[in-house]
């Protein structure tokens, strides 16, 4: 059996004003091993060239082959969930696709073998996600994405994401809890939530330590790699000052649809987590039992202490 024979991947694009390198990414689609891909590209309302060069490429191949859609115009989570969010695309496994990155010619062949190997069924609950391999806006190597060790679980997709929403790949089942949620449902980032609804249901995630995509990195990045000591203090300041428990209160709106069907242990632990903001003994103990924790342990320590000051729910 061909690797292409195990199921359509619809590609799920998120543009907006990415004339400068979008066409480098759709060459890097149009050369992969796996051909049994369908791009479904949501623009935001570009006033550029990039529909233009979209309908361009669509020329190349046959009519379907590539679908373009009008985005919401509310930024690009929303932008993102408005497609995971469809009835209408409806395939075996679908992929997160930036407009200025550049993937690997066997960036989808890679992904679905691994998720296949793990679970062969689509309607299960499966995400994939890697490292990236980290490019300046001239396509030099300036470096990778960190590598994580620790177990990939609800647990620890309550405090971060654990790879770039441009690496994921995931299965219909997966897709197709997001088809129930609300249309209007506000989340931080399409990446996160896909992580945290995945392991809030106790499904397979996959993290892949070889980098299959080349994550640009430029002035216009909306989301960057957040490398480097100055970058990561910066960052915590801004999560202690309140962006951390806000996000959490936003994530917690779409825990709450799932709240019902998820395995048990898992909806104790979103109940101490969402009690992260009562009396300060609470808060030290939920935090211990619950076991929550990010991927590096120092991280952890600095959220432990956000707890003591009520930072986190």
């Amino acid at each position: 059996m061909m690797m292409s024979d195990k199921g359509k991947v619809s590609i799920l694009m998120g543009t907006y004003n990415g004339e400068k390198y979008l066409e480098k990414q759709l060459r890097s689609i149009a050369s992969q091993t796996y051909t049994n891909w369908t791009l479904v590209v949501s623009d935001d309302g570009s006033t550029d060239d990039t529909c233009k060069i979209i309908e361009r490429f669509a020329k190349e191949f046959a009519e379907g082959k590539i679908i373009l859609l009008q985005g919401p115009r509310k930024g690009f989570a929303s932008n993102f969930f408005s497609l995971l969010n469809r009835k209408d695309i409806i395939t075996s496994y679908y992929a997160f696709c930036d407009q200025d990155d550049i993937w690997c010619d066997n960036k989808i062949e890679n992904a679905i073998k691994q998720l296949t190997l793990i679970n062969p069924s689509s309607d299960s609950y499966c995400l994939y996600g890697s490292r990236t391999t980290l490019i300046d806006a001239e396509e030099n190597v300036i470096g990778c994405s960190p590598c994580f060790r620790k177990s990939f679980n609800f647990n620890n997709a309550l405090l971060q994401s654990y790879a770039g929403g441009n690496t994921m790949v995931f299965s219909r089942g997966l897709k197709r809890l997001f088809e129930q949620l609300p249309s209007n449902l506000q989340i931080v980032s399409h990446d996160w939530i896909l992580y945290i609804i995945c392991s809030a249901m106790n499904g397979d995630v996959i993290y892949d330590i070889e980098p299959k995509i080349l994550y640009r990195q430029h002035d216009q990045n909306l989301v960057g790699s957040n490398l480097g000591f100055k970058s990561k203090l910066t960052r915590f300041n801004r999560l202690f000052a309140g962006e951390f428990k806000s996000w959490s209160q936003i994530n917690a709106v779409a825990l709450e649809c799932i709240k019902e069907v998820m395995p048990e242990e898992n909806r104790r632990n979103y109940e101490r987590f969402s009690a992260l903001n009562s009396n300060l003994l609470t808060r030290v103990a939920h935090f211990i039992h619950g076991g929550f924790y990010r991927q590096n342990g120092l991280e952890t320590c600095a959220f432990f202490i956000m707890n003591l000051f009520r930072k986190l729910g």
